[in-house]
């Protein structure tokens, strides 16, 4: 896997993106890089508010599918402009550096990775970039196997694989349990994808799950953490009404909804708290 498995593509806005080659996906492709990257994995997780918190422990954030590092580098710009007192420990997951490379090889057509050159070789070549209140980590390989390098929870999960028809172990319940179990008490999972197959399998994997901000097209994202605390907009009543009458019940990897996983969606401790109506 290399630089040629990669293509630059222009979407509509005129913004340019990477696109897998073998699997024909896009990084990216509703708001532009930098835009969903802003959106996505700074805003919605509150990270410049997680970095002002009054605590010496420092921020840790896992950085799910590195590929052109747009999502990494939003962050650390972020914690560059961010007046605070916690460090960044930023981890990356990704097995294949092809992206980046292309994005540095044209550098006109990626200007935000050109601005980061240094950065970003420095992490291509040894893994691993630190400078002051900040700690970068490169944990190559598959990102599973991964996990079990992990020096401690994660506050944010900013979960950014490829789709589930590209990338389907990445989806299944059983590892959305691993990355549940990366998860800091209060932490939060911030994904692009509100579809209700995704939303099913994080219930099933022990997230609490919550709408996110629309991203162009996609008229919701999604949120997920322990508890409700984290989410603005916790699944409700009328997310299970919609449910049952959805016709994509199971969650990624099932091709039917089992009576089993039915009871065990509708036993979730989100749905039985005492609140008000849910917006979702």
């Amino acid at each position: 896997m290399g630089v040629t498995d990669f293509e630059a593509v222009v979407l509509g806005n005129g913004e340019v993106t990477v696109r897998d080659r073998r699997t024909g996906e896009l990084m990216h492709p509703g708001l532009g890089p930098e835009r969903e990257a802003e959106l996505l994995y700074v805003r919605q997780t509150r990270l410049a508010e997680r970095l002002r918190e009054a605590t010496s422990e420092p921020l840790r954030v896992l950085d799910v599918g590195l590929g052109a590092a747009t999502n990494a580098l939003a962050m650390i710009r972020c914690a560059g402009e961010t007046p605070r007192t916690r460090e960044l420990r930023l981890t990356s997951l990704e097995r294949d550096d092809g992206a980046l490379r292309l994005a540095l090889a044209e550098s006109e057509r990626f200007p935000l990775q050109e601005r980061h050159r240094a950065l970003l070789e420095e992490l291509l070549e040894g893994s691993r970039v630190e400078r002051p209140g900040l700690r970068w980590t490169w944990l190559r390989g598959e990102a599973l196997e991964a996990l079990d390098r992990l020096e401690a929870p994660q506050d944010v999960l900013c979960f950014d694989p490829f789709s589930p028809e590209a990338n389907p172990e990445m989806w299944s319940v059983a590892a959305l349990r691993r990355f549940r179990g990366a998860l800091a008490p209060g932490g939060v999972l911030s994904t692009y994808s509100a579809s209700t197959r995704t939303r099913v399998t994080l219930l099933l994997a022990g997230f609490w799950v919550g709408a996110g901000a629309p991203a162009a097209v996609k008229k919701e994202t999604t949120v997920a953490s322990d508890g409700l605390a984290a989410l603005d907009a916790p699944l409700g009543s009328r997310w299970l009404q919609r449910w049952r009458r959805s016709s994509a019940r199971a969650p990624h990897g099932a091709s039917e909804l089992t009576p089993e996983v039915e009871r065990e969606v509708l036993a979730h401790p989100q749905f039985s708290v005492a609140r008000g109506e849910s917006a979702c």
